[in-house]
């Protein structure tokens, strides 16, 4: 999308232009063909230096300005080179990142969605306060407080996607610089809408060359889920419509692909 192209490159030109001292980085994480970046090469300056992150090789058609960094940002690697000043993008990256699925029972109690990706079905498995719970999740107390914090229960057979493999990413990713700003934008929602029951079907979304299908889960095609933003966000964040940053109207799809927000994150490095 060349508008929220245009618009991250504004608020990179605005901090560049504000910067004295050290260099000035821009690293975008998850940046796949790396299509972001070739655009910022073509109307960023010169003496910003630009970082891809992305668990692909690097693309031929990248300018050699770019530094690539082969990696999934995932906790269990080692250490991240941490660069100085500057910003941190993320477009549609954090809802490529795996997250649990529970879905409530009679008695609202978040029960785990198993999946077989030989079949691509799905089953319904243990609560998460049974013990075996663990076969299955890789820590059940924590994802129990994450529900009851972030996505309180409504009423049965709501599904919910737990974001907090997503906001664990999230703060990996601010490390990567030591100071300066973390931008995020990706088909979101937030608590208020989560308390009213909006989201309780769930987000899941398949997708095949661009194209939305239904969210089969046999590994034929790739599968996102919205994204809590305001569970990644630290306490000076900000989050906003798509629409308030980029100028276009609000989009018609209701619940669905249009809901893009963008987060701001100042807390960088921490």
């Amino acid at each position: 999308d060349t508008g929220v192209v245009h618009a991250l490159a504004e608020v990179i030109r605005h901090r560049y232009a504000r910067h004295r001292g050290e260099d000035f980085h821009v690293v975008e994480v998850g940046c796949g063909s790396g299509q972001v970046l070739r655009s910022f090469a073509n109307v960023l300056p010169e003496q910003i230096s630009l970082v891809g992150i992305d668990v692909r090789e690097r693309p031929d058609s990248l300018p050699k300005r770019v530094t690539w960094i082969q990696s999934s940002l995932t906790a269990h690697e080692g250490p991240m080179p941490m660069h100085g000043h500057g910003v941190i993008v993320a477009h549609e990256f954090l809802d490529d990142i795996p997250c649990d699925i529970v879905e409530l029972d009679e008695s609202l109690q978040p029960r785990v969605v198993l999946v077989d990706t030989h079949q691509g079905t799905e089953d319904i498995g243990p609560p998460l306060s049974d013990p075996t719970a663990r076969q299955y999740v890789e820590d059940p107390e924590q994802l129990m407080r994450w529900l009851a914090r972030w996505w309180p229960a409504t009423r049965p057979g709501a599904r919910r996607e737990i974001g907090f493999s997503r906001d664990r990413t999230w703060q990996r990713a601010r490390r990567l610089l030591r100071s300066g700003l973390a931008i995020a934008v990706d088909y979101a929602h937030v608590l208020s809408e989560r308390r009213r029951g909006e989201w309780d079907g769930g987000t899941l979304r398949g997708f095949v060359s661009g194209r939305c299908v239904r969210p089969v889960p046999d590994g034929s095609r790739n599968i996102t889920a919205h994204v809590a933003l305001d569970s990644c966000a630290s306490a000076r964040s900000e989050v906003h419509w798509q629409h308030e940053i980029v100028g276009s109207g609000p989009s018609s799809f209701p619940n669905g692909l249009g809901s893009h927000r963008w987060l701001f994150d100042p807390a960088v490095g921490r």
